[in-house]
């Protein structure tokens, strides 16, 4: 063991002696690292921030609704669709065996204001059952509205967690008078801030209110859907069912389209490990063309090394050391230019997430304030610190046994 050490510590003082070249090398090697680094930690921060996303909308939903949740879609093809109405959604709770609770869902987009400060907000328009449908989020702060106040109208909201912050500065919301599109809210219920977007809006920028109250204020310009909660064991069924009964309700002939469209969270989710695939695809073809590079510098610096140290190997070996001790020695060698490479790789890599992860905390979306969260973890840089001292190993191996190969005699006599 002792022999291996002072084979190896030979390595690193050849690398001292030459760290300029050595540095240079390891530069391509840095790159690589960093850009599988960046890619890999921009994906698994982005699906983390999908998971999120994908639990505010929920896989025990369905949603009924004029369009598809798809990116593909012609939308010219379905801007003349009929709007969805309630009178469907009973149509759904009579006939539906899989559907456990509904509810309405009214979105429009309007101008919120409180004393000096205004933003653009998502107004919804729900049932009062859609307290115990909603998740990724939940009223932390006064309460969600009664039965009674959604058929008396009432003009009481429940706000996202973000809007409380930019309006009220930390002061407790309950109580207090909003005005949306113009008219006045009291906030009766906050919801708990998620920080996460989805494809249907934000949960932390949306003022939640009652059907009743929405269609009397708002009467034009609205997307309505139903929000339907199933067994997610039956998802496939239970969108089946529904679109059967919806076409009945429509009054639909067998021949006819669809002229409304059944969702879920699973087509978001081909979509985006679609994107996924692609994206990390592509950082994986360019890492493995700086990797093969990488190598080949590498192993052309350690070839150039054997040339001007020939004597030196002769020397070595004529006092006794062995072919393993050589190729121990040139190996090593290697693997540390490799290491010195890949470490200075995964030091930029961290002091980049870090201060890309600080700006995008600072960054204020609607005045409401955004953030992303932006890491490696340390199993990713295990896996990276095992891939230098694995390139490390091969490029330095033919250099290596060429050097463990040389005669000595022919050594001595090299010029």
């Amino acid at each position: 063991m002792n022999k291996i050490i002072k084979n190896i510590l030979i390595g690193f003082s050849a690398i001292r002696s030459s760290f300029t070249r050595v540095f240079l090398t390891s530069i391509g090697l840095t790159i690589g690292i960093f850009t599988v680094s960046i890619v890999t930690a921009a994906v698994s921060s982005v699906d983390r921030e999908f998971a999120k996303s994908i639990q505010s909308i929920g896989n025990d939903k369905i949603y009924v609704g004029r369009m598809p949740w798809s990116f593909e879609f012609d939308w010219w093809n379905y801007r003349n669709r009929p709007e969805i109405k309630e009178e469907s959604l009973d149509y759904i709770n009579q006939y539906s065996e899989y559907v456990t609770q509904s509810s309405m869902k009214q979105n429009y987009w309007t101008k919120a204001t409180y004393e000096n400060k205004a933003s653009w907000l998502q107004m919804n328009g729900v049932y009062p059952n859609y307290n115990d449908m909603m998740t990724g989020t939940k009223v932390v702060n006064g309460r969600f509205f009664s039965e009674n106040e959604w058929k008396l109208q009432r003009r009481v909201a429940i706000i996202g967690g973000s809007v409380g912050e930019g309006f009220f500065d930390g002061e407790d919301p309950i109580g207090k008078k909003i005005r949306l599109g113009g008219v006045s809210f009291e906030v009766i219920g906050e919801l708990e801030k998620t920080g996460s977007f989805t494809p249907t809006g934000s949960l932390d920028q949306v003022i939640i209110m009652p059907t009743t109250t929405f269609q009397r204020i708002l009467t034009r310009w609205t997307w309505n859907e139903f929000v339907l909660q199933i067994d997610p064991n039956n998802r496939e069924k239970a969108k089946e069912e529904v679109r059967m009964i919806m076409r009945v309700a429509r009054k639909l002939k067998p021949d006819e389209e669809d002229n409304f469209a059944v969702n879920s969270a699973d087509a978001f989710t081909k979509q985006f490990n679609q994107m996924k695939i692609a994206i990390a695809g592509m950082g994986l073809l360019v890492t493995s063309i700086s990797l093969i590079v990488s190598g080949i510098g590498i192993m052309n610096v350690m070839f150039v090394s054997v040339r001007e140290r020939t004597k030196e190997i002769g020397l070595r070996k004529a006092m006794g050391a062995t072919n393993s001790d050589i190729l121990t020695q040139f190996l090593s060698e290697a693997i540390a230019i490799a290491i010195i490479g890949g470490t200075m790789g995964i030091l930029l890599i961290r002091t980049t997430l870090y201060f890309i992860g600080s700006a995008i905390a600072n960054i204020d979306i609607n005045g409401m304030g955004s953030a992303i969260d932006l890491q490696m973890d340390l199993l990713l840089t295990f896996y990276t610190f095992m891939v230098c001292v694995f390139l490390g190993l091969i490029a330095g191996m033919v250099p290596a046994r060429t050097a463990a190969k040389l005669n000595p005699i022919d050594a001595l006599r090299h010029e």
